[in-house]
């Protein structure tokens, strides 16, 4: 019986590119169908099982839509699977008919294997995404442990370098005087300034006089005195130069004195500046015993207006006096300032050099704002270290899923080829449907 007038025959021959048929046809035949995920999407959850990319219908379109429909110089000679934007061009595309009833039923199948297709590309999407929201956490945490420990190790260099550039940990200094090596051998004396300048240094300044003492006077110095000045007197331990081995008056009774009358509480009343002349004048004025070697300790220069006439007092001592024994200098004196503003002031490093004379020394002593910035760069590596190891711990707790993610980017990517495969014979089937150009 012929078929109604207004209806296509099921059986009219339609033009469908030949490949597009014999793939969605092998597809049919081999009935394959996604499997459904059982917990973590794997390759055998794909659209088209891995078990079936071996298929040779399959094999080289699987291959061309996995180098995203790129085919590569060497690979020329591969048969490219029809697409519909070179459905027009027969060089490209070779159409043969089939019976149009076949094709709606290939189209359906297609429609649905799309629709599955493109859920299941979600489904992998959906799967790499949460992996990597998880490992973009992980790389960002070890990205903040990698600053944090390059923060801290630069202000351990950092704190390494100052202590070397402000001699903070030297032998000599630790262990001996910053007043020097080597006492005379008599008479030596110890002249400490007490200001309400000093009272900020007084530890430090103990601290050197001790290490002074039992470094440099007790094996090389047989006679020695210790004197404070301040603005309006000059008091000193013994009257004139002492034995050192003295069993009453000896070093022990010397520092007795020192720590007795020199503190905090006796510097705090004394006004700055002390009275340099005065000091100088009581050790060296006609009828007293020269010293051989002075040692100073001092905040700082009393000021210009009372530099110059300390300046000139020295250069009358040193050329009104005879040396004190053969081979030993007029008078040298060393200094050691604890005013950490003196640092960097030409001026002050011009009297205070001019004043030691050409054998005696001079030393800015900065060690206690030296410790006090140190421990502030310390703290701040302590805080870090701190904050270092919370973030490790945090990192301990976070799984590695940088593997697992490559992984996942693998299985989407052949899915989306996969995918895209499926999608573009669809469109090959839909078009043959739509298509009135009659077979040849």
């Amino acid at each position: 019986m012929p078929p109604k007038k207004g209806k296509k025959d099921p059986n009219a021959p339609t033009l469908i590119p030949e490949d597009t048929y014999i793939r969605v046809r092998k597809l049919i035949d081999l009935k394959v169908a996604m499997k459904q995920p059982k917990g973590e999407l794997t390759s055998e959850e794909w659209c088209i099982p891995p078990n079936f990319h071996s298929t040779p219908e399959f094999k080289e379109t699987i291959k061309f839509w996995s180098q995203c429909a790129v085919v590569q110089y060497h690979e020329r000679s591969m048969k490219v699977p029809a697409r519909l934007k070179s459905i027009s061009d027969p060089s490209k595309v070779e159409k043969k008919p089939h019976p149009q009833k076949e094709l709606k039923d290939m189209t359906k199948f297609m429609k649905s294997q799309v629709k599955q297709a493109t859920k299941r590309t979600g489904q992998f999407l959906k799967q790499m995404e949460k992996k990597e929201a998880k490992e973009t956490k992980r790389e960002t945490l070890l990205k903040q442990i990698r600053d944090v420990d390059e923060q801290m190790n630069e202000e351990l260099r950092a704190s390494r370098k100052f202590t070397v550039r402000q001699d903070l940990f030297l032998e000599k200094y630790m262990i001996g005087s910053k007043l020097g090596e080597k006492a005379p051998r008599k008479n030596a004396l110890i002249l400490v300034e007490q200001s309400d300048a000093q009272a900020a240094w007084v530890d430090e300044t103990k601290d050197e006089i001790l290490k002074f003492i039992n470094g440099c006077i007790e094996p090389d110095c047989e006679t020695f005195n210790i004197g404070l000045y301040n603005g309006s007197a000059v008091t000193t331990w013994c009257p004139q130069f002492q034995n050192k081995a003295d069993p009453k008056k000896g070093l022990a009774d010397a520092i007795k004195w020192l720590n007795k009358n020199f503190s905090p509480k006796t510097c705090g009343p004394q006004s700055f500046p002390p009275d340099w002349t005065a000091a100088l004048t009581k050790f060296t004025s006609e009828g007293q015993m020269m010293p051989w070697r002075v040692f100073i300790l001092c905040s700082k220069s009393p000021g210009e207006a009372k530099n110059a006439e300390i300046l000139e007092l020295v250069a009358h001592i040193r050329a009104t006096n005879d040396s004190p024994a053969k081979g030993e200098p007029v008078m040298p004196i060393n200094i050691v300032g604890f005013d950490p503003e003196i640092v960097g002031d030409e001026k002050e490093k011009e009297f205070f050099d001019a004043v030691a004379g050409p054998h005696g020394s001079f030393l800015a002593d900065t060690s206690n704002q030296d410790l006090q910035a140190l421990d502030k760069m310390l703290k701040s590596v302590q805080t870090k270290k701190k904050q270092l190891d919370k973030l490790n711990k945090k990192l301990d707790k976070m799984e590695d899923l940088s593997s697992r993610v490559a992984e996942d980017r693998e299985l989407l990517q052949m899915q989306i080829a996969l995918n895209s495969w499926l999608t573009s014979d669809f469109e090959l089937c839909d078009w043959a449907l739509k298509n009135e150009e009659p077979p040849p």
